[in-house]
């Protein structure tokens, strides 16, 4: 039993650990909203690989002492590793809707970027100086094919933007619930680890 105690102990530790990162990591993100994406999207891989270290932890303690040696936890202490391994999956579905949060603003502003320069492009003086550039004896038929190829273009980017706002709409909807369930499961399961090691 006291066997368990410490490996439950030391599985706390690693997690307060790493549920310690996250948050940090959060609080930079936040403090660092100016910063390039880049550093951001670096912050999460860091994240992501320590829910990797604390599946594989909370896995190998499952096998060792439900499997190995005829050692065997009791119902509360079944139910509380169920509980860890219920905020790992948790914390990876949190963990992939930040990294999708992130692909969308950096394709919603790459499309906000082209946007403009079709959009400036589009204007007389932006056909005609590519038409310049080309060079043709028929520049009026070369100038409305231009015309007609930035607004299909533009048309294009329009539905597209559309459609990342929407999925952008959709995905900052769900890290909210996901963020709030993270935060309860943390509530109350770690508290319920720190009792059942308590007379150690």
């Amino acid at each position: 039993m006291k066997l368990i105690l410490f490996a439950l102990t030391v599985l706390l530790i690693n997690a307060l650990g790493i549920f310690g990162r996250n948050s940090q990591s959060s609080s930079t993100q936040n403090s660092q909203s100016l910063e390039p994406l880049l550093n951001v999207s670096q912050e999460i891989t860091k994240i992501s690989k320590s829910v990797q270290t604390f599946n594989t932890s909370i896995r190998e303690l499952i096998e060792k002492f439900m499997v190995g040696k005829g050692m065997q936890l009791t119902e509360r202490q079944q139910r509380l590793l169920l509980g860890f391994e219920v905020l790992n999956r948790a914390e990876q579905r949190l963990e992939i809707l930040q990294k999708f949060q992130i692909e969308l603003t950096q394709k919603e502003g790459e499309v906000k970027t082209r946007t403009a320069q079709v959009e400036e492009e589009l204007i007389p003086s932006g056909i005609d100086r590519n038409v310049a550039l080309i060079g043709s004896t028929n520049s009026n038929e070369m100038r409305e094919n231009r015309r007609r190829t930035l607004e299909t273009e533009r048309r294009n980017l329009q539905n597209l933007s559309a459609q990342i706002n929407r999925n952008l709409q959709q995905t900052n909807d769900e890290l909210r619930q996901a963020e709030n369930f993270v935060q309860r499961l943390r509530r109350k399961i770690l508290p319920q680890i720190e009792l059942e090691i308590s007379d150690l």
